[in-house]
């Protein structure tokens, strides 16, 4: 029977994704340790368009370790002790899975602790149970920016080899406790996001390296390493079990028909996928060598880590998508961090260009590239919403950015891309990464806190709840609905 062009396939899933750091709270509580995320403090007078936790010395850590600041992913949205509220909630819009992380330092303190904390483990126990009596699939990112702090602190971070088997050993544990309730395992989360993030993601200290573009890219080294080697253990042990690679999608377009234009964008999108080529294809490609060369990069590894990398490649895909921009090489370079908006786009006041096409295309490219299944991990935008005097928050702008993103996908799909998810960022709002403020709010469900963590928490099913629940049942259909 052939599928209806307007609907998604009859296993497709819909849902949502979360942070565990951005949403759980908890800190220091039943045994918690603390990681990145618990040292990143709100900055109210912050440029809104300026990640500050990004690039961090020791000068800044200490700063925001021992500085006078509030720490809202300390707090996130209390879904540590209200899950269940939570989970009703994604029921009741019939979501059929939730992307969310395991906070490392819930399972290891310290990251590298002797034993685990038996405490966290009962959390995720209780959580993977709930979620299953209310028939959401869970889908698991193993490390989501949440590297132990007592690892940068004392131990360099990911470029420290040693953190390869502390890592291994806390993604064996929750594998082995938890593969009966989940299929789908992303280890790590956006990959390729170091020029944003490289501090959440890599714990490394510009100040305490001599090269930190070459301890980007040697900590990068490490997880491929440790992804490999998970990958293999699930392969191994879990027949059934899938692990993914995930990137952010940093697709670019040439500003003009220029040639300079198009050549660097074509450079430099084939950077972005470096990482993925290593993960899904099995080996460093001979353009990253020479980039590595040229900037003069060495890379420590082995024969043996090579070749772990080379027989376990990775078995799915998962793209976060957010906005585009653009190349104009009288201005930008290699450097990931240079880029120009594009004109012809709406940006919010984040400066995110809307650019539903940019999902169909760069969902395409990735099939063409890989053949392999693929998953939407993250897909939202944030907006300022207003809640009005009758507690009703009208957003027909997520409606449509939604709406357009969806029929991106299935545009992809129909085309020929596997893709089996879309987990919209995020179904309820919580803690914002960059800018670790609540008022930049994705969620269907407005979660009634504000940038210091204030408010009674109610959960308020916005306009867009109701619309995306009948695009679940409607298994799409309704996006056509005028």
């Amino acid at each position: 029977m052939l599928r209806d062009i307007n609907e998604f396939p009859i296993d497709f899933m819909f849902g949502g994704a979360i942070a565990a750091n951005q949403a759980e709270g908890g800190y220091g509580k039943d045994g918690k340790g603390a990681s990145t995320a618990d040292i990143q403090p709100y900055l109210p007078n912050a440029d809104k368009k300026d990640l500050h936790f990004n690039n961090m010395d020791s000068k800044t850590l200490d700063d925001y370790i021992n500085g006078d600041y509030y720490y809202p992913k300390r707090e996130g949205v209390h879904f540590y002790d209200r899950y269940k509220e939570y989970i009703d909630k994604l029921a009741k819009m019939h979501c059929q899975t939730l992307r969310l992380s395991v906070a490392w330092t819930r399972i290891f303190p310290n990251g590298n602790d002797d034993k685990p904390n038996k405490k966290g483990l009962e959390f995720y126990d209780h959580l993977f149970q709930y979620m299953k009596e209310k028939n959401i699939k869970p889908i698991v990112t193993i490390c989501h920016y949440e590297t132990p702090l007592n690892l940068i602190l004392h131990e360099g971070g990911w470029v420290n080899p040693k953190i390869i088997d502390w890592f291994y050993r806390y993604g064996k544990l929750i594998i082995d406790r938890y593969h009966q309730y989940v299929k789908y395992w992303i280890i790590i989360n956006q990959i390729n996001l170091i020029h944003l993030e490289a501090f959440a993601s890599l714990g490394i200290l510009s100040d305490k390296v001599y090269n930190y573009q070459q301890a980007k890219f040697q900590a990068i080294h490490h997880e491929f390493v440790a992804s490999a080697k998970l990958t293999k253990y699930m392969h191994e042990n879990y027949y059934g079990l899938k692990a993914g690679v995930m990137l952010a999608d940093s697709t670019l377009s040439p500003a003009t028909p220029k040639p300079a234009d198009i050549k660097l964008t074509f450079k430099r999108n084939r950077m972005q996928y470096f990482y993925a080529d290593v993960l899904l294809q099995g080996e460093y490609p001979k353009y990253a060598l020479n980039y590595f060369k040229d900037n003069n990069i060495h890379i420590n590894w082995t024969n043996n880590e090579l070749e772990l990398i080379r027989k376990n490649v990775a078995d799915f895909l998962c793209v976060s998508y957010y906005y585009s921009n653009t190349i104009d090489a009288s201005k930008d370079t290699m450097d990931p961090a240079t880029f120009e908006t594009n004109p012809y786009l709406t940006a919010n006041e984040w400066g995110w260009a809307i650019n539903p096409s940019g999902l169909y295309v760069c969902m395409s490219e990735y099939w063409d590239r890989y053949h392999v299944p693929m998953m939407i991990g993250e897909n939202g935008f944030g907006f300022n919403d207003v809640l009005t005097p009758d507690n009703k928050i009208h957003d027909q702008y997520r409606i449509d950015y939604t709406r357009d993103h969806l029929k991106a996908i299935l545009e992809a799909i129909n085309d020929g891309a596997d893709i089996f998810a879309y987990c919209s960022w995020a179904p309820f709002d919580i803690v914002s990464a960059g800018t670790a403020e609540m008022g930049k709010r994705y969620g269907f469900i407005y979660v009634n806190y504000d940038n210091y963590g204030k408010g009674d928490g109610e959960l308020i099913e916005k306009d867009s709840f109701d619309w995306y629940r009948n695009i679940i049942l409607s298994r799409g259909n309704d996006l056509f609905k005028n």
